[in-house]
């Protein structure tokens, strides 16, 4: 099973997203709006709780291999295990299944605030945490395993970033990055869409465009600190981003990358 995620703003903008979808179902969940309407007005009443909140949205999609399919009900027990791990048992949520694809997969939409008290869920290492989850849940309900996935080839974390973290719960700039890279190629975007994700979340990406028109690496910083692709991992190379996270490319797209090269994030 393959496991993404993104965090975001508007409820009412993924919600009609995914309820819009071609033979989409909204199967489960802990809320009663049936419509992206009345399930925004629900998430929108629980937000007061948290108003300082931004990003108080959480969307996650859980998908098979093309030959594996499950019932609703098992969809449910799924979603309803990934939640409780992933630290949203007191959150509204919400589960589509699409039909769109030729695999079977679901959306899950969460908030990230807790009923009981407004406090927010943590999204510390959730890259992580996600897809340790996921290979419990591949031996629970007895599902096929993914293959290699980016989670896999990006750099080990370092001693010193695990204590840091351990410290002060908080990622350092290395471990922002990385899932800020992994959100911003949540539905496979172009290169320069993802350039562009990337800057509005205040990282500067670089792709090196060679003499004969050929895109060849990239570079990301943040916070003033840069990173190459290879030392974040194989995942994180121009060619990484097109294999294992789906980023489009095409040669008409380098007069749009060397611009946005140019950009200040």
């Amino acid at each position: 099973m393959i496991g993404k995620q993104v965090k975001g703003k508007s409820f009412r903008g993924v919600l009609n997203y995914l309820h819009e979808k071609e033979q989409a179902q909204r199967i489960g969940g802990n809320m009663a709006g049936q419509t992206p309407r009345s399930l925004s007005a629900e998430f929108r009443a629980a937000r007061q709780l948290n108003p300082k909140l931004e990003k108080a949205v959480y969307h996650a999609s859980l998908s098979l291999p093309k030959d594996e399919h499950l019932e609703d009900d098992l969809w449910n027990e799924i979603a309803d295990d990934y939640i409780k791990g992933m630290g949203f048992e007191e959150s509204q949520y919400v589960v589509y299944r699409h039909g769109d694809k030729d695999h079977d997969h679901i959306h899950i939409v969460a908030s990230r605030i807790r009923l009981p008290d407004g406090s927010t869920v943590s999204d510390s290492w959730d890259y992580r945490r996600s897809e340790t989850l996921i290979r419990s849940l591949e031996q629970k309900y007895d599902l096929t395993p993914a293959p290699p996935s980016a989670e896999k080839e990006r750099k080990a974390t370092t001693t010193g970033e695990l204590r840091r973290f351990w410290r002060t719960g908080e990622a350092g700039v290395r471990g922002t990055l990385l899932a800020t890279i992994d959100q911003a190629t949540d539905g496979e975007p172009t290169v320069p869409e993802l350039m562009e994700q990337l800057q509005a979340s205040g990282v500067s990406a670089r792709v090196r465009i060679t003499r004969t028109g050929k895109a060849r690496g990239i570079s990301y910083e943040l916070d003033g600190v840069a990173f190459s692709g290879t030392k974040l991992g194989k995942a994180y190379t121009y060619p990484g981003l097109q294999k294992y996270y789906g980023v489009s490319y095409q040669p008409e797209m380098n007069e749009l990358i060397a611009a946005l090269t140019e950009q200040p994030a």
